[in-house]
């Protein structure tokens, strides 16, 4: 079987990190520092400069990429839930992200959210079962069908901080959409696996994460 790609080789490890020339971890660079943790050589808590959190997100990347669900190359159309998903019992402070309802694109957004304790709103918005990637090729996932999940959802009543994170292969609507619902928009990673990296200083980890 055909594998659908995650796009985890597009995850920018390296702009989460100073980049200095401190070399206490032993490597020349930042670039081979991150190569060594790949590849089990190094362990993220061995830079000496990194945060607790950020060494964290890379441990939670690791653990996604071993479980998240082999995602079969689609010719078709797989439509999932459509509408609000609330984690982590999220309040008026809490992000918003904003996905497809493509039913694999669900269950990896999930396996990657698993590994937080932070609250979030997920909205998932009606792409006609099209993942984010095809979505946008077929013009499925439209800044204004976005607009229509947000209504749908109440988000206007749940949240005060009106700020949304929407997938990075759907950065071509962040204008329409801001236009469109007033609200700020972050372009979030093309991998959802970086999401952790991505907002590592909330990401915390299950097991010892306090809200």
């Amino acid at each position: 079987m055909t594998f659908a790609d995650l796009y985890y080789e597009k995850i920018n490890f390296l702009r989460y990190f100073h980049q200095g020339d401190c070399n206490q971890c032993g490597f020349s660079s930042c670039d081979a520092f991150i190569e060594a943790i790949k590849t089990g050589i190094k362990k993220p808590q061995d830079c000496s400069v990194i945060t607790k959190n950020k060494a964290y997100s890379l441990k939670a990347i690791q653990k996604i990429e071993e479980s998240w669900p082999e995602v079969p190359l689609l010719t078709h159309p797989r439509p999932g839930f459509t509408g609000l998903v609330e984690l982590n019992e999220p309040n008026a402070g809490s992000l918003v992200l904003i996905s497809g309802n493509n039913e694999y694109t669900e269950q990896v957004l999930m396996t990657v959210l698993s590994t937080t304790v932070c609250p979030f709103f997920v909205v998932f918005s009606d792409t006609g079962g099209n993942t984010v990637d095809m979505s946008m090729i077929y013009h499925t996932l439209t800044a204004e069908k976005i607009c229509d999940a947000l209504k749908e959802a109440g988000m206007e009543e749940k949240v005060s901080a009106k700020e949304m994170i929407i997938p990075g292969l759907a950065y071509s609507l962040k204008g329409d959409i801001e236009k469109l619902t007033g609200w700020q928009v972050r372009v979030g990673p093309v991998c959802a696996a970086e999401l952790p990296l991505f907002l590592s200083e909330i990401w915390l980890p299950p097991e010892t994460g306090e809200r």
